[in-house]
This record gives structure tokens, C-alpha cells and sequence, in this order.
């Protein structure tokens, strides 16, 4: 999803949503933390409130970088 996202293959706001929705799942077990920490990073839209901007979203770097953290 991250890949994806970075790739601009997946809009973030659909991967918002869908990381959102994992999040709810009580039901969902993480293959470990770093699988955890990528959803959690996706899910994290706080960003839109602390800019004010409707449209606010991480940039690749951002994206990147919790990507790396899967490696």
C-alpha cells in the first residue's frame, strides 16, 4: 500500500480510508510492527488538521521513508 501510494498508483485518500478501516478491524493481526507502523503512517491524516488544509496529504519522501522501514 505504501508502494503504491509512493508511486501515486493508489490515491491517498483511498489508502486513508482503507488503512483506516484495518485499523478499526479489532480483528486484524499485523505481521509485525513495521507492517503496524505502515498502516498506522497511512492512517495518520492529523496532518490535514495541524496544516488546516483540506487537501493535505505526506509527500513522497514521507511515504518513502515509512517505506524503507518495511526493509
Amino acid at each position: 500500500m505504501l508502494e503504491a501510494v509512493a508511486d501515486e498508483r493508489l490515491p491517498f485518500d483511498a489508502a486513508n480510508y482503507l488503512a483506516d478501516c484495518i485499523v478499526m478491524n479489532d480483528d486484524f493481526d499485523y505481521a509485525d510492527e513495521a507492517v503496524r507502523d505502515a498502516v498506522l503512517f497511512i492512517e495518520d491524516d492529523s496532518g490535514r488538521f495541524a496544516t488546516g488544509e483540506d487537501d493535505w496529504r505526506p509527500t513522497r519522501a514521507d511515504t518513502l521513508a515509512a517505506l524503507a522501514h518495511l526493509d
